[in-house]
C-alpha cells in the first residue's frame, strides 16, 4: 500500500537537488510512459511503471544533474516521487495496481534554471474501491452540542468522501461531499432536535470509478434536555370577539436537566408578544379580530431551538356593510353594465350577502363567500333600474346569527340623447332678406335637460338648454344673404361624449325687391287667431284711413325661453314690429299705397310676416 506523505525532509531534499544540478543544462522536451501501454485496460494487481524522460542538451565534457518529479492528479495534486540523477530518464514504479490508483499523471524535469512538464496521462485500472470506515465522536451527545464524523480510506487519492444519513434509519440521503488530497475527510455535524441519529459514508476516486460501497452504519445517541413546547389555547373550542383569550406555552425537562432556564417566546405571525426566561409562560388578553392568527411557541436554550405552532381564530360579527356602485349612482348610461359591491371591514367567514331593491323583501342576489366583498352585476341596464338599492350582510357569530344592513343608494340611469332632427318653418328653398323664419331642433329620447345648439355653416350661433322634451325653436330674421347655407344642430345631455348631431339643412337667401317703398305709412295689421291648426283673422278690414306706426300685434306663446309675452287669456302674446317710419305731424308725409299686412303664428310661436298692396 503507498502511503502518500509530505515530511519536511522530503521538501528539504528537493530544495537541495534543485542547488546541486548544474547550469548550462538545457531541457528541450519531457513526456511521460507508462507499461503496461494499455492505459484503459490495466488489471487489478498490475505492475505499473511510470516513465519520465527528455530531451537534455548539456555543454562539452559536462554532466547534467536532473531533478525527476513524478505527480498524480490534472493539477499535480500530490507528489509521487522524486529524486536526482544524471541519466535522461527516470522510472515511478506502482507493484501492485488497485482501482484507487486510476487517475492523471504528469511528470516534471528540473536542471539548473530550466523547468518541463509533461501532458498528463490519464490510467484506469479495473477493480472495485474498497468500502471506507466511518467514525463518530463523541457518540453520546446533547441536542445543542456538535459531534465530528470522520471516513477513512485504504484507496489512494485524491478521493471524494461521501456523507449519508438516513432518515429514520431507514433510507440513506447523500448529504455533504469533501474533495480530498489525504486518505481521511471530516465533518462536523451540529446536534438539534431534528437531527438523524443514523450515518455511513463513501468514497469515489478519479475519473468514471464507481462509489465505493457504504461504509458500517454508526448510530448516535442524542439526549435531549427538553420535550417539544407544549402550547395550550383557552377557550380550547371556539373563541368570540370578546372573550377573555389564554395561551399557555411550557416545556419538560429530563431528570438529568432539571434547573436550566430556557427562554419561552409566544410569538403571532411574525411578532414577539410574550418573552420570559422560565418553563412556562402565560399570555392573556381579551379577544378581537386582531388577534386571529398562527401564533408559536418557541423554546430556546444554548443552540436548542423547538418550535411548536397553533392557529387561533377569533369568531367576529359582520360590521355595517357599505354599498358601491360602479359607476356612481348619477352616472349609470343606459345599456352599461352596473356594479354593485357590497363590503364589510370585518366579519368572519362564511359571509352571506343580499342585494334588495327599494323595500322589496326578496333579494335580487344572494351569494355566502369567504370575502369581506361581494359584488351583483347588471348587465344592460335600463329604466326599470332606476330607484333605490341596498344589501345585507350576515354570519353566525357567538352562536347567534348577526345581520347588518347598508345605506340607501339611489341610481339614475340617464338615457343618452337620439340624433336630433332639424326643421324650418316656412318651408322653402329660398327666402328673402327681411323674412323670418323658425328653426326647429328635437331629440325624440334622452334625459333632460338637454342642450341643443345650432350651427351655421360650422359657426355656433345659438344654444339653449331645454328642461322639457318639447323641440329647441330657434327665430331667424334674415338679413342678409350670407344667412343662407347649411344649417346643422347638435343635441347632448349631461352623459359626456355621447352628442349627437342632426343631418345638414340648406337653404338659400336673396335680396328682397328693391321697389318696396319701406317709408309710406301701414294700417290693417291684423292679427290671426289659432283655431286647431287653422289660423284665421280676429278681426274685419279697417278702413284704411288710420296711420299706424310702431305696430303691436298679438301672436299665441312659443315657449318659455320666448322673449314674448301672454294676454290674460294666455291666447296669444305680443310682438312688437315697426312697419312704417315714425310720423311727424310737422313733416308732411309722401303718399303711396296701402299696405296690408298679416302675421301667422305657427304652433312654436313663429311669426310670418305677409304683406299686400291696394
Amino acid at each position: 500500500m503507498l502511503k502518500v506523505t509530505f515530511p519536511l525532509l522530503t521538501l528539504l531534499l528537493i530544495e537541495v537537488n534543485k542547488t546541486e544540478t548544474q547550469r548550462g543544462v538545457s531541457i528541450n522536451s519531457v513526456k511521460i510512459l507508462h507499461d503496461p501501454n494499455d492505459q484503459r485496460n490495466i488489471k487489478e494487481g498490475s505492475k505499473i511503471t511510470l516513465t519520465c524522460s527528455g530531451n537534455i542538451v548539456t555543454l562539452p565534457g559536462q554532466t547534467s544533474q536532473v531533478l525527476y518529479l513524478f505527480y498524480k492528479g490534472q493539477n499535480k495534486d500530490i507528489l509521487l516521487q522524486n529524486g536526482t540523477s544524471d541519466r535522461k530518464d527516470s522510472q515511478y514504479t506502482i507493484q501492485s495496481a488497485r482501482a484507487s490508483h486510476s487517475g492523471y499523471y504528469c511528470c516534471v524535469m528540473e536542471a539548473g534554471s530550466e523547468r518541463r512538464e509533461s501532458e498528463p496521462t490519464f490510467l484506469t485500472v479495473q477493480g472495485n474501491l474498497q468500502a471506507p470506515v466511518l467514525t463518530i465522536h463523541p457518540i453520546n451527545v446533547t441536542v445543542g452540542d456538535s459531534t465530528e464524523l470522520r471516513c477513512t480510506s485504504e484507496e489512494i487519492p485524491p478521493l471524494t468522501f461521501i456523507f449519508y444519513k438516513y432518515k429514520d434509519g431507514q433510507k440513506s440521503y447523500r448529504f455533504h461531499d469533501i474533495k480530498s488530497n489525504n486518505d481521511f475527510s471530516m465533518y462536523q455535524l451540529k446536534v438539534t432536535a431534528a437531527t438523524e441519529k443514523t450515518y455511513s459514508c463513501a468514497v469515489q476516486g478519479n475519473g468514471p470509478l464507481i462509489e465505493s460501497k457504504h461504509s458500517e452504519i454508526v448510530q448516535i445517541i442524542v439526549q435531549d434536555p427538553f420535550s417539544d413546547p407544549v402550547f395550550e389555547i383557552e377557550p380550547s373550542d371556539t373563541i368570540f370577539e370578546g372573550d377573555i383569550l389564554t395561551i399557555k406555552c411550557k416545556v419538560n425537562f429530563l431528570p438529568l436537566f432539571h434547573g436550566i432556564q430556557p427562554k419561552l417566546t409566544i410569538v403571532k405571525d411574525t411578532t414577539a408578544i410574550h418573552i420570559k426566561d422560565n418553563a412556562t409562560t402565560v399570555f392573556s388578553k381579551r379577544a378581537t379580530a386582531n388577534d386571529a392568527g398562527e401564533y408559536k411557541c418557541m423554546a430556546e436554550w444554548k443552540d436548542v431551538l423547538k418550535i411548536t405552532m397553533r392557529q387561533v381564530n377569533v369568531t367576529v360579527p359582520v360590521s355595517t356593510p357599505t354599498l358601491i356602485p360602479t359607476p356612481t349612482g348619477d352616472n349609470v348610461v343606459e345599456g352599461g353594465i352596473l356594479n354593485l359591491s357590497c363590503a364589510v371591514l370585518k366579519g368572519s367567514y362564511p359571509i352571506t350577502y343580499k342585494f334588495y331593491k327599494a323595500t322589496s323583501e326578496t333579494p335580487l342576489h344572494q351569494i355566502t363567500l369567504n370575502a369581506t366583498t361581494a359584488v351583483h352585476r347588471i348587465i344592460s341596464v335600463n329604466n326599470e333600474n332606476n330607484g333605490k338599492y341596498s344589501c345585507e350582510a350576515s354570519n353566525t357569530a357567538n352562536q347567534k346569527p348577526r345581520t347588518k344592513k347598508s345605506q340607501y343608494i339611489i341610481i339614475t340611469v340617464k338615457v343618452p340623447v337620439s340624433s336630433p332632427t332639424i326643421k324650418r318653418n316656412p318651408l322653402k328653398d329660398v327666402y328673402k332678406t327681411g323674412e323670418w323664419v323658425t328653426l326647429l331642433c328635437h331629440s325624440t329620447t334622452g334625459s333632460i335637460p338637454i342642450t341643443y345648439s345650432l350651427f351655421l355653416n360650422k359657426r355656433l350661433i345659438y344654444s339653449v338648454s331645454m328642461s322639457d322634451t318639447e323641440p329647441a325653436a330657434y327665430n331667424v330674421l334674415i338679413n342678409e344673404t350670407k344667412d343662407g347655407g347649411e344649417y346643422k344642430c347638435k343635441a347632448e345631455n349631461e352623459i359626456p361624449n355621447l352628442f349627437k348631431y342632426s343631418k345638414g339643412m340648406n337653404f338659400t337667401v336673396k335680396e328682397a325687391d328693391s321697389d318696396r317703398d319701406h317709408e309710406v305709412d301701414y294700417t290693417n295689421i291684423r292679427a290671426l287667431k289659432r283655431n286647431g291648426d287653422t289660423l284665421t283673422r280676429t278681426d274685419s278690414e279697417s278702413d284704411c284711413e288710420g296711420d299706424y306706426t310702431n305696430v303691436t300685434t298679438k301672436r299665441k306663446a312659443a315657449n318659455t325661453h320666448s322673449d314674448s309675452s301672454s294676454d290674460e287669456n294666455n291666447e296669444v302674446s305680443y310682438t312688437q314690429l315697426d312697419l312704417a317710419q315714425p310720423q311727424n305731424s310737422n313733416m308732411p308725409q309722401k303718399p303711396g299705397p296701402t299696405i296690408y299686412a298679416s302675421i301667422l303664428f305657427n304652433s312654436y310661436g313663429a311669426g310670418v310676416l305677409e304683406k299686400s298692396e291696394s
